[in-house]
């Protein structure tokens, strides 16, 4: 009898659910039975994974190793328990911190200065990344969920309805992950906008503490963007697929296999990939299993 591997996402998600359904495909055409459900927030997929309610999910990156580590929004240790399959590669998706130019605002310390009125487009700190922009703001006196309504704007919290509010002048704020396929890169554009630069010595602590790798943004890396110097961030390297640690180190190396041998196709959603040269790259610790697959091919040592 075949094996049952049951792969979870969460609802919205499209990228998500594109590269999960992805990856059960390859694991269907490598002999497993593929079940797959859609439910819950950003964070249940790996709760489900943590607690054995299912076998394979998708965060991205950031999150799925701050919630291994139990750091960030994850100190209760409910997500710990998954280990590192893959990574899929998406390029380039930095934390934005964009802001339209007419504000006349060039820093953090001027953003918490002159307190503007901003339409925001950000993730909730209850999930990886967006506890990280709290934390970079927080580091520049400004508390993400009170102080920007409390200077007249608003919050959206969604990333597809960013786009609209962008095409219809709205959205003056962009504090979140994305990739210049995303609003970001539409963002800029159709408009002019200003990169706000992380000081170094916070983008060391994200980095450190909460698995956020420290890059440069060049000023023509996006049509509209202001700045004329390199920007100061942190990015997240792609999504993670995570399994449970539970899981048999045999099934696991399977499914490796399956990702680099049965996958129908080298990219899983839009901008995301699967290359086997870096799917070992996570810092999310991989699963036994997963890893001796790896070592076989040479890609990790």
């Amino acid at each position: 009898m075949a094996d049952r591997i049951r792969v979870t996402s969460s609802n919205g998600g499209g990228q998500w659910w594109k590269s999960i359904t992805w990856a059960g495909k390859a694991f269907e055409n490598s002999g497993f039975v593929v079940e797959t459900t859609r439910a819950g927030g950003f964070n249940d997929p790996m709760y489900r994974v943590s607690s054995s309610e299912a076998d394979v999910a998708v965060s991205l990156t950031v999150g799925a190793a701050m919630a291994a580590k139990s750091v960030g929004p994850y100190t209760d240790g409910k997500a710990s328990r998954i280990r590192a399959l893959a990574r899929l590669v998406r390029p380039d998706q930095h934390f934005f911190n964009m802001v339209r130019a007419d504000l006349g605002v060039r820093s953090f310390a001027e953003l918490a200065r002159k307190k503007p009125v901003l339409h925001a487009s950000i993730e909730f700190p209850s999930y990886g990344p967006g506890f990280v922009t709290e934390i970079y703001l927080r580091h520049y006196g400004i508390e993400l969920m009170r102080d920007i309504e409390a200077w007249g704007g608003s919050l959206i919290t969604s990333h597809p309805d960013t786009l609209p509010a962008i095409v219809d002048g709205t959205c003056n704020a962009i504090l979140r992950t994305d990739t210049s396929a995303g609003p970001a890169g539409i963002a800029a554009h159709i408009g002019d906008w200003v990169l706000l630069p992380l000081d170094r010595d916070i983008a060391e602590k994200l980095e450190r503490e909460y698995c956020t790798p420290i890059t440069t943004i060049a000023p023509d890396f996006m049509r509209g963007i202001k700045n004329t110097e390199p920007c100061l961030t942190v990015t997240n390297p792609g999504f993670d697929l995570v399994i449970s640690e539970g899981l048999p180190d045999d099934v696991a190396y399977r499914l490796a296999k399956a990702l680099n041998e049965t996958s129908e196709r080298a990219w899983a959603a839009q901008d995301v990939f699967y290359s086997v040269r870096h799917a070992a790259e996570t810092p999310t610790p991989l699963h036994p299993g997963a890893a001796r697959y790896y070592r076989e091919q040479g890609v990790l040592k």
